[in-house]
């Protein structure tokens, strides 16, 4: 039992530095922990290694997952997706801390970007500043309805996609909702 966990464990070992390491570094990894483990004559100790070192390497994989990539030229210089304004940044639509590095991503200029997370803060998470905020800007007639409705569609997606998921209540989806929070649509003329 102790030699088919022991081979398991050793098994998931390989596959994970394999995944965090190029070939050239991760087979010199995995040669020095093979002789380590030769150099262990307890089961106990070799188990004991291996899962100090699994959870290591699992932490390791979750940090290199969460970790956000840089936005290449082309993306910086794509028009905003809302907008239309000439140089844009990468919004990631599904959350980095929940999802980590993702393709859900819409080009969006900074003024648009802050719009997103300030809507999405005063209707998710019922930030009062953030509803401040946003009634001043929807009351400010600053912002193109196409615009804000470009940003609240994108929104609602993500609501209806949290809310299936159990992370948000249901109520949030509402027009209720949106109106009492943001005024939305009756701020616009």
């Amino acid at each position: 039992m102790d030699s088919l966990s022991e081979q398991a464990l050793l098994d998931e070992l390989h596959a994970l530095i394999r995944f965090l390491y190029r070939p050239a570094l991760a087979a010199k990894i995995l040669t020095a922990f093979g002789e380590s483990l030769a150099a262990k004559s307890d089961a106990g100790d070799r188990l004991a290694i291996l899962r100090h070192w699994l959870d290591f390497y699992q932490a390791h994989k979750y940090r290199k997952l969460m970790r956000r990539r840089r936005a290449t030229d082309a993306e910086r210089m794509s028009p905003c997706s809302a907008c239309g304004y000439p140089v844009s940044q990468r919004h990631h639509l599904w959350d980095i801390a929940t999802h980590g590095e993702n393709p859900v991503t819409v080009q969006l200029c900074p003024n648009c970007h802050e719009l997103h997370h300030l809507l999405y803060n005063a209707l998710a998470r019922d930030s009062a500043y953030s509803r401040k905020l946003v009634r001043h800007m929807l009351d400010s007639g600053k912002v193109a309805p196409a615009t804000l409705e470009a940003i609240i569609g994108w929104l609602r997606a993500i609501l209806a996609y949290e809310a299936e998921n159990g992370w948000l209540e249901p109520y949030r989806l509402t027009a209720e909702w949106f109106a009492a929070q943001i005024g939305w649509p009756a701020a616009q003329p």
